[in-house]
């Protein structure tokens, strides 16, 4: 049955207004904290000093922290070199389902590399992961969910980067879509990601390898964060709450598109701070940068290992590469080796049910017992027909 329409349209009047009114708040919110970024483009060693203080003092903490340059720095982007490594990866998965008759989860990783500058084809490979059956158990000893398998997926993303990495021409630039670093809130069967991606992140860095996430269209508000902690009094950041925050709702791209209008320039370089819940493995830097090739403003954001910020010149050469590479797909900028690695990766409804066949034949020739499928399974595959 399709969607009751009649009951979504009888909606739309409230729900406008609401949004109208939530959407005529934003751009004075926007304007004030626009007033408090620049008014505080001064000393940063001061400013790292105040935010360390909360650090220091508080349990949970998500925010954004200067690292050396000006808070208004926006810097055009470089010329590339004339010859350099982008290694691109990107995952998808199956999940296991308790309602089909084997319950199996997939790790499918595609993988492009491009010498630029050689004149010679990108090189592509799929790697394709059947995960053990003790992966598929939780250490409760249920089965493992859609947050689990997206840890297995982005581990093996940057397994398989770090493998071609080693084995590249340099420089070599090795990038993610999405978030540099594993955040994981969830329990892990029979594999320490964080252990497992320290030892990824010091490989990588040995060979000088820049690695990097690529964040599109990117809603977070960490800077808007930043300004409220640096606005506190020092007597009450202990008892600070970001939830209190009175200017919500403003993320990072929108407030900085007032800074970076020209094509190609990026932000100062800020650090992720990142305190509670979520466990990480690296210290993450990133900027924003201005993907658009007109005149409205698309910020994107670039996260990097801390230790590029130690050598200049690598950050540039991220900003160079980043830029020319979007420029390919000019009508939606993007990364162009990114796009092709998820092209690669995707796992169609036919493969995954192609996977399930070939499962179930070996079950049979094992003499396992397949299970069947839940009566609300097999009701769903009755409205396929």
């Amino acid at each position: 049955m399709p969607v009751n329409y009649h009951q979504i349209e009888s909606r739309l009047p409230e729900y406008g207004k609401r949004m109208k009114e939530f959407e005529t708040t934003l751009p004075q919110a926007e304007q004030a904290l626009w007033e408090q970024f620049t008014r505080l483009d001064e000393d940063v060693a001061a400013l790292r000093a105040k935010i360390e203080k909360a650090e220091a003092q508080l349990r949970r903490l998500y925010c954004a922290k200067p690292v050396s340059e000006p808070l208004l720095t926006h810097k055009a982007a470089p010329l590339p070199p004339a010859g350099y490594t982008l290694i691109a990866a990107d995952g998808s998965q199956i999940v296991p389902n308790r309602h089909r008759p084997v319950q199996f989860g997939v790790i499918n990783v595609g993988l492009i590399q491009a010498r630029l500058g050689s004149g010679t084809a990108p090189e592509v490979s799929i790697q394709s992961t059947l995960l053990d059956p003790e992966e598929l158990l939780n250490p409760e000893g249920n089965l493992i969910g859609e947050d689990e398998v997206a840890l297995y997926r982005d581990f093996a993303e940057r397994r398989a980067l770090l493998e071609a990495a080693l084995a590249a021409q340099a420089p070599v630039i090795a990038l993610t879509d999405g978030l540099l670093d594993i955040y994981q809130q969830y329990s892990a069967p029979q594999l320490n990601f964080q252990a497992e991606m320290r030892k990824i992140h010091q490989q990588l860095e040995a060979r000088a390898v820049i690695s990097a996430g690529y964040v599109d269209k990117p809603g977070a508000e960490m800077l808007s964060r930043m300004l409220d902690l640096l606005h506190t009094p020092e007597m009450d950041l202990i008892a600070y709450d970001d939830q209190k925050r009175s200017l919500r709702g403003i993320s990072d791209a929108r407030l900085l598109a007032k800074l970076l209008t020209v094509p190609g320039e990026r932000s100062a370089v800020f650090e992720t701070v990142s305190k509670g819940a979520a466990q990480t493995s690296l210290k993450v830097h990133f900027f924003y940068i201005n993907i658009s090739l007109g005149s409205m403003p698309y910020l994107a954001r670039v996260e990097f290992p801390a230790w590029l910020s130690a050598q200049p010149e690598l950050v540039d050469l991220l900003h160079a590469v980043i830029f020319q590479e979007v420029q390919v797909l000019d009508r939606h900028p993007y990364p162009y080796l990114l796009h092709r690695a998820h092209e690669l990766a995707v796992i169609t409804v036919q493969e995954h049910e192609q996977v399930e066949a070939m499962l179930l034949q070996e079950y049979a020739r094992q003499g396992l017992h397949a299970g069947l499928h839940s009566n609300k399974d097999a009701n769903k595959q009755l409205l396929k027909f």
